[in-house]
């Protein structure tokens, strides 16, 4: 089993029983509550997703 570690917004965050099928977007809205990013056309086409990384 990996483990997912990711920094947003100044806060570090651990993740070690995600499904390997889940999307930085769920993640985002479903397990952390950050709700800025929107699932729109569903297959990431149309931009709503859109998560801007500063590395």
């Amino acid at each position: 089993m990996s483990t997912l570690t990711l920094t947003i917004n100044q806060q570090d965050y651990e993740f070690d029983t995600l499904d390997t099928r889940t999307t930085l977007l769920d993640v985002c809205r479903h397990h952390l509550h950050i709700t800025g990013p929107k699932k729109g056309c569903d297959h990431g086409q149309c931009g709503a997703c859109t998560i801007v990384s500063t590395k």
